[in-house]
């Protein structure tokens, strides 16, 4: 068995905010702090993750189970009994699944209380929450734009291959609306439509929390949110549930 063990102050707050994240999408403290202990520990027994984490080892058992229940881990029958945690895209699925059908009650609770059906679908609004799947599905939005391109960001600085692409869309005469541009590649997109200066943005920052906003063609829109992590909301074709977001959250 391998341990990764938290050797440093920064990895020990990495550590802490992890815990704290599951904490915020339902888990209860014991699980939560049992789950990261057992991606650490790569599987363990209730003594060696009370060692490892601060769980009482009368209480592993309880959060093995709710972590059991979640579908964030496994029991070996053995003696003594070992638990094992699923992968972590497996975990990540199961998050989002569970993050996105708490959406779906709100909703339902809402239309129930304003006695109106809401225009979104959930089967066509999909989320993300891990920094590289996010910045490479904004690439392909990009990439993909035929005609029309809105884009607006809160960002200082964007990644590079995002910025080329937008870049890239400007050269292939796209229809390109863009708002908060940083001045990294303001002058390379000279020849857009219509761009709005680089402090300006369709909201405010300080009360929106909304980073990034792409729509390409108005069939595919993504929407990133500033959370304790990485967190975006994407739509395709219709109804597209992204721009009922965006139009929603801009008042338009």
């Amino acid at each position: 068995m391998v341990v990764r063990r938290m050797t440093s102050n920064t990895n020990g707050n990495v550590r802490q905010r992890a815990t704290e994240q599951l904490e915020g999408l339902g888990l209860s403290a014991y699980a939560a702090r049992t789950f990261i202990a057992l991606l650490s520990l790569e599987g363990g027994t209730a003594k060696e993750i009370s060692e490892h984490a601060d769980v009482p080892r009368t209480r592993v058992y309880d959060a093995a189970d709710e972590l059991e229940a979640y579908g964030l881990a496994t029991t070996e029958t053995s003696t003594p009994r070992r638990f094992q945690p699923v992968s972590i895209e497996r975990a990540v699925l199961v998050l989002s699944t569970t993050y996105t059908e708490r959406i779906d009650d709100v909703i339902s609770n809402l239309e129930t209380i304003g006695d109106i059906e809401s225009t979104i679908r959930r089967d066509n609004l999909w989320l993300l929450t891990d920094q590289t799947a996010i910045e490479d599905r904004i690439e392909r939005f990009i990439d993909g734009a035929e005609q029309t391109l809105f884009f607006a960001t809160a960002s200082t600085e964007l990644p590079d291959a995002i910025a080329d692409s937008l870049v890239d869309a400007a050269d292939r005469s796209v229809s390109i609306t863009a708002a908060g541009i940083p001045s990294q590649i303001e002058d390379d997109l000279a020849v857009v439509t219509d761009t709005v200066d680089h402090e300006q943005r369709p909201w405010d920052p300080s009360t929106l929390p909304v980073s990034t906003v792409v729509i390409a063609d108005d069939e595919n829109s993504l929407l990133t949110l500033d959370a304790d992590g990485p967190l975006a909301f994407w739509s395709t074709d219709e109804p597209n549930n992204v721009l009922v977001l965006v139009e929603a959250l801009l008042g338009e």
